[in-house]
């Protein structure tokens, strides 16, 4: 039941891609990097293709399922860091890395519990990346599963 999702950082932006109902992130080869293929996705590895790619500024993972993050980078050392659920972990070329965590309230419970209506989780770039690091921010939503797979089909 676990969401996988890989985040390939590039200056000065993430692009994410999440694995399909196989619950399973297909290859990816850096010298498949071309066109519309901008992952690099192994097209051939039966894994990848029910993969999604997610563009957007937000990303959502269901409540109390874990979530693992497959991260690469495309070009420099950049930080993948989540500072409300306590992770950080650097996206070095050449070197994939991962981290795991499980939500334990959506982004709904979090609002009302802090008594802040306009309350978000956030992913950020712990590097600075170059001149336009701040468009790395991006919008967390932890929601419930209904709320989660209702997301993705739209996607």
């Amino acid at each position: 039941g676990a969401v996988n999702m890989e985040l390939v950082a590039e200056q000065f932006q993430w692009r994410a891609r999440y694995s399909g109902p196989d619950q399973k992130l297909g290859g990816h080869d850096y010298r498949l990097i071309r066109g519309e293929n901008l992952l690099g996705v192994d097209t051939q590895d039966q894994a990848a293709q029910d993969d999604q790619g997610i563009a957007g500024v937000e990303y959502y993972f269901p409540v109390n399922r874990q979530v693992n993050i497959h991260i690469r980078a495309k070009d420099v050392l950049h930080g993948v860091y989540m500072p409300h659920f306590r992770v950080q972990m650097y996206a070095v070329p050449g070197m994939p890395t991962q981290f795991a965590f499980t939500p334990t309230m959506t982004t709904a419970e979090m609002r009302k519990k802090l008594n802040k209506p306009d309350f978000e989780f956030e992913l950020a770039c712990s590097q600075l990346c170059g001149s336009a690091h701040w468009n790395m921010r991006r919008v967390v939503r932890i929601v419930t599963d209904e709320e989660y797979a209702a997301w993705l089909d739209k996607k």
